[in-house]
Parts: structure tokens; C-alpha cells; sequence
């Protein structure tokens, strides 16, 4: 991934791991779609607030697994 440095480097007192890191890219992929202008885009603006997504990505994922044992 081309912007992993840049989501570690915006997001180092969280202490990403690279794993963490591509999760955020992977989401901001699915959004803006492979455009690399626009995912540079998002994740200068974005900035520290990057966070906000691996977040409610782990949220999303505790969903997915309740549902899955129900």
C-alpha cells in the first residue's frame, strides 16, 4: 500500500500496526474507490482523525461476529 507510512506517521501516538494501518486504507479505498489522488486526499485531510475509522471498523466487526452466533 502506497500511503501506509503516512497513516502510521499521522496516527504514531496510537501506535498502529501495519495491519491497523491497511485496514484504514482498505476503508478509505472502499469509499473513494482506486483513484490514488483521491486516497492521498483523504488521508492528509484526515489526519490524526484516521483513528475514527479503524475504530468504527472494529465496532462494525464485533456486529458481524454477535451476529454470526446468534
Amino acid at each position: 500500500m502506497k500511503f501506509l507510512g503516512s497513516v502510521k506517521n499521522y496516527l504514531r501516538e496510537y501506535n498502529v500496526t501495519d495491519l491497523e494501518a491497511r485496514q484504514i486504507l482498505e476503508n478509505i479505498e472502499r469509499e473513494v474507490g482506486h483513484n490514488v489522488n483521491l486516497i492521498k486526499s483523504v488521508v492528509d485531510m484526515e489526519k490524526a482523525g484516521l483513528i475514527k475509522r479503524l475504530k468504527r471498523r472494529s465496532k462494525e466487526k464485533k456486529k458481524e461476529e454477535e451476529m454470526a452466533y446468534i
